[in-house]
């Protein structure tokens, strides 16, 4: 027989209940902190399988930010390196427009040279956020020194002063002029004759002074003209001992066809470094007909040159055969070790200022007017060692001091003049001005500071003071600026007027400056391109991010309310349970 089963409110499984209960509860508080916060999650682990995505847009947009940094921070170095080069260009194309106007005098242009350094060596010298624009990785000191320092030198350490421009020109000077007349000897084997001679020693001939460019030419045959042409005469390199592939040295050359270049080698421009004697015949080779002037290096590797003296002197004898007529010329080409040349135009005239290094008086002699022929010429060379002559020692010297280096082997070179006849210093001693002081390397200049404005997208920025066109503008400017500034001379004008002709060549091409300059222009347009792209990258990734983090409110608010009227009649539900009895039942 069936019963019915005893009943209390013990018997409704409350445990469910209350369980439901709460994770309505948990339902209700996590909907409402999302709404509160806007927010899906507190943690990453509470986004579930979200998670990665979110920390994956998370970091692209850390990288971006690292990316904008990057470039806000280079776009200013980069304005202000294009402004100081364009600086220096418009001074070089003033000193060009002045060293070109016949209505710009000496002093003038002499100013503009010192003026446009000054400027250029200010804007070498800027620097953005504690950091040198123009000393490459060494950016933590001026990469350029003063004018002053250039000019007069250094003489900070007493024990040590260090020797400027205004040293090195008079030493070049000196040592091409020789005794006045250019390393040329004048003499008289007879009565009639003249004899020039270049210098006896090969090394000198080499380096200093004049040569003689071709046999001389007489308008008439009033002159008898024998001629021997000089062969200039290779020095050989020795090497003290092999060098490795860092030694760094120097090798002067005369070319072929005139003037000298430098090489800045080091031990891994030579084929064959295995000893002294592979590295000496593969530096030979290497400047193929090309005549080694000079050498110098450190040690190691000992680079040393040195000539046989094999080959005569240049020479030629002019003798007087016969009386010249008025107007009749002697003509004489001489070559510089620039490259230049300067001719010597000397002219019969029935009477001549004794002073005069243009006009020769005709003598009552054929004797007579050798003698006054051999005078004359003496003037012209010594007038043309301090004009012309001296206006290519001015250049060779600052092009020189502007080549030096810091690295071992490469200082400026320097003259001793301490044996029978002026050398090159083959072992460079710490006693001259090193102009620049930055990095000192071989390698692209711009590859020197690199901006990493996207995750595979580098702008290379870095500039070093000593790049081609810019020494070549500091190398104008200080050759005409060192020059005399005193009251101008016949001869103070005739030089100035020499040292503007090879200026003109001296000075970089107008455009070479804007050259560089307009790779940093692009730069400039490089990076503004990579911001706009990290600009659209970063909205995509923040979008995303958005949609995996942001809680949806609209969603949200449907849901809360949900769950609180869910919420809400399990309450009541629950309450009515709680109060249900037999005596409730039965009502």
């Amino acid at each position: 027989m069936s019963s019915i089963p005893a009943f209390s409110t013990a018997g409704y499984p409350f445990s469910r209940n209350v369980s439901d209960l709460l994770a309505l509860g948990s339902q209700f508080k996590a909907l409402s902190t999302q709404v509160s916060t806007g927010r899906v999650a507190d943690t990453y682990g509470e986004l579930g399988i979200r998670r990665s995505d979110s920390l994956s847009a998370r970091a692209s947009l850390s990288a971006l930010s690292g990316y904008d940094a990057a470039i806000a921070s280079a776009r200013p170095r980069v304005e202000l390196t294009s402004v100081s080069l364009t600086q220096i260009s418009k001074s070089a194309a003033t000193l060009r427009s002045g060293l070109t106007n016949s209505s710009t005098d000496r002093l003038t242009n002499v100013g503009l040279a010192r003026a446009g350094l000054d400027r250029a060596l200010d804007a070498l010298n800027q620097q953005f956020g504690g950091q040198y624009l123009f000393g490459g990785r060494k950016s933590d000191t001026p990469p350029v020194v003063s004018a002053d320092v250039l000019f007069g030198g250094d003489a900070t350490d007493s024990a040590k002063p260090l020797a400027g421009l205004r040293t090195m020109v008079a030493e070049q000077v000196k040592a091409d002029q020789g005794t006045g007349t250019g390393r040329l000897t004048i003499s008289s084997p007879t009565s009639t004759s003249i004899l020039v001679r270049e210098d006896a020693d090969a090394g000198t001939r080499a380096n200093f002074g004049f040569r003689l460019a071709a046999a001389p030419v007489a308008s008439s045959a009033f002159a008898t003209i024998r001629y021997t042409p000089g062969i200039l005469e290779a020095a050989i390199p020795r090497f003290a001992q092999a060098p490795t592939s860092d030694d760094h040295f120097r090798v002067v050359v005369n070319k072929a066809g005139g003037g000298q270049q430098i090489y800045d080698l080091s031990g891994a421009d030579l084929a064959d470094i295995s000893s002294a004697a592979a590295a000496a015949s593969s530096l030979q080779a290497l400047v193929g007909d090309g005549k080694i002037a000079t050498v110098q290096s450190g040690a190691p590797p000992g680079l040393t040159a040195s000539f046989a003296n094999l080959n005569a002197p240049g020479s030629f004898t002019v003798d007087v055969a016969s009386q010249p007529a008025r107007g009749d010329r002697l003509s004489i080409k001489l070559v510089m070790h620039d490259g230049t040349t300067t001719t010597l135009n000397l002219q019969a005239q029935s009477s001549a200022d004794p002073d005069s290094t243009t006009d020769f008086a005709i003598g009552a002699t054929p004797a007579a007017t050798a003698r006054n022929l051999s005078a004359t010429l003496e003037r012209a060379l010594k007038h043309a060692s301090e004009t012309t002559l001296a206006a290519s020692s001015t250049i060779r010297a600052t092009q020189d001091l502007f080549a030096g280096s810091a690295t071992p082997g490469l200082a400026p070179r320097r003259i001793d003049f301490s044996g029978s006849t002026p050398t090159y210093v083959q072992t460079p001693s710490p006693s001259t001005v090193i102009w620049y002081r930055g990095e000192a390397s071989t390698t692209d200049p711009r590859s020197s500071v690199v901006v990493r404005a996207g995750a595979t997208r580098t702008v290379a920025i870095g500039a070093r003071a000593n790049e081609e066109p810019i020494r070549a503008a500091l190398s104008g400017f200080a050759a005409l600026a060192v020059s005399d500034r005193s009251a101008p001379t016949t001869t103070s004008e005739e030089r100035w007027k020499a040292l503007a002709a090879r200026l003109s060549a001296l000075l970089p091409p107008k455009d070479a400056i804007e050259a560089v300059s307009n790779e940093f222009e692009l730069a400039s347009s490089a990076l503004s391109e990579a911001q706009a792209q990290d600009r659209s990258a970063r909205a995509i990734l923040q979008s995303h991010l958005d949609r995996l983090e942001n809680a949806p409110m609209e969603e949200l608010m449907v849901k809360l309310v949900e769950v609180q009227n869910r919420l809400q009649a399990s309450y009541q539900v629950t309450s009515m349970l709680s109060k249900l009895s037999l005596v409730n039942y039965l009502r």
